[in-house]
């Protein structure tokens, strides 16, 4: 199968398309035919030897796809269901293999290029806006890099809450994403902290 694989750090110009091995699901995996998979720091940061991992190596940790074949042991999977996940290892692949648990059902009305996109930036988001801050109804909430993909995911989530959002982002057409995301004002960062205050 193909995949893109990293022989050497450095910028993009390293990632290369090879053939690779097959992969195969062990008990409890599912094979995952990859329809798109994230782009995210992780792995950047693995490409340009921030964080080290043994060469070569196939990059990509989020993804979305559709199942091809259940593992032994494997149940409420089954060839054709369309899942995501953002804790795999190798997505930028033709097929990677994931845990059955690690992964999530896509629905029908999302279309697996946004749902690879969503696990890491969702699951953060989620996560700042119910576990690490508890913003309630009427409070206002200042979120930095609202036109990020955390940002307008965090933007939105805490709008339908019920809570009011500020944004700061770098240019007017970044400040108009965050407002379309639901940001009831958003500005440069310069003066950030004055104009939060208005």
């Amino acid at each position: 199968m193909r995949a893109i694989v990293v022989n050497e750090v450095g910028g993009p110009e390293v990632l290369e398309w090879a053939e690779i091995e097959d992969v195969r699901p062990g008990p409890g995996e599912l094979l995952i035919e990859t329809a798109a998979a994230g782009v995210n720091f992780i792995e950047i940061y693995q490409r340009s030897g921030v964080y080290q991992v043994d060469l070569p190596f196939t990059p990509g940790t989020e993804a979305a796809g559709t199942v091809v074949e259940v593992g032994a042991g494997v149940t409420g999977f089954a060839p054709g269901d369309r899942v995501a996940t953002s804790t795999a290892l190798a997505t930028y692949a033709e097929r990677f293999a994931i845990a059955a648990d690690q992964v999530a059902r896509v629905p029908d009305w999302l279309d697996l290029e946004t749902a690879a996109a969503l696990p890491l930036q969702g699951c953060t988001a989620h996560y700042l806006a119910t576990s690490a801050a508890h913003p309630q109804p009427g409070e206002t909430v200042l979120v930095h890099a609202g036109a990020g993909g955390i940002g307008q995911v965090l933007t939105q989530l805490l709008v339908a809450r019920g809570v009011r959002v500020l944004t700061t982002a770098s240019t007017e057409a970044k400040q108009q994403l965050s407002l379309d995301a639901g940001a009831m004002m958003s500005f440069g960062y310069e003066g950030f902290a004055e104009r939060a205050r208005e």
